[in-house]
Parts: structure tokens; sequence; C-alpha cells
């Protein structure tokens, strides 16, 4: 895994619309909460009883805007971890449109791309596994 000079500017350039969508989303969760708990439901849970790998993401928002890190961890580990790195993507985003010099991409072997997609299904099915555990005990 190394550094490289920036390959393609649409990852980067897709962070100033994609935070404004999540910035948006936790302004409005945090503002007017029973309007944002009322309309979150989740459709697999509704059907099956069995909740999706992102349910507790509502709560895991409102949780976050809150400074509340525990409790987003607890309501969706999956959610949470990955709206901080999405935050700090966007960050690191923003800063290098502002400076040319820090625009890099991370460049990996096809090993390390195997082993990112492989990391990233455990880490889902585990995540799932716990909505699961949590919504059943």
């Amino acid at each position: 895994m190394r550094l490289v000079p920036e390959q393609s500017p649409l990852t980067r350039l897709l962070a100033l619309p994609l935070l404004l969508l999540v910035s948006g989303g936790l302004i409005a969760t945090r503002l007017y909460p029973s309007l944002v708990f009322g309309l979150a439901n989740c459709p697999l849970r509704d059907i099956t009883g069995v909740p999706c790998p992102t349910c507790g993401g509502t709560h895991t928002a409102a949780s976050l805007a809150a400074g509340q890190w525990m409790t987003a961890l607890a309501a969706n580990p999956v959610v949470a971890v990955g709206l901080v790195v999405f935050l700090g993507w966007a960050l690191y985003s923003l800063t290098a449109t502002i400076f040319p010099g820090l625009r890099r991409s991370l460049s990996l072997s096809r090993g390390e791309k195997t082993a990112a997609r492989i990391l990233a299904a455990v880490l889902f099915v585990l995540g799932w596994a716990y909505q699961i555990y949590r919504v059943n005990s």
C-alpha cells in the first residue's frame, strides 16, 4: 500500500455534495429527532423480524451528532465507524481541493485489494450478526 499522485479527481470532488448530504441528515437528526425517527424504519425488519445490516443507523447518526460516541457504537458499530471514516475522508478531500499539493491516491496491489474486500465482507457479516444478536437479546 502506498500513496501516489492523484489518479482521478472524481472521488475527491464527490466529497462536497456527499458531505452536504450527510451534514444535512445529521443536522436534521439533531434538530428534529422525532421527525427523523418517525420516518426511519427498516422494511426487512418489519416484514421478516430480522434487522438489516444498517439497522440502528439513524440512532447511530443521532448519537454521533450529540457527541455520544459509545451510544453510537452500541447502536451500530459498522455505521458509526463508517460515518467517522467518511467524515475524515471528506475533510481530507476538501483540504486537498484547496491545497493541490496534498492530492494523493491510495495504490493497492492485487493482493491488498483482495484482502481489503475480504476484510470488508467479514466486517459486514459481523456487523449484521451483531444487529441480529442485539435485537434478539
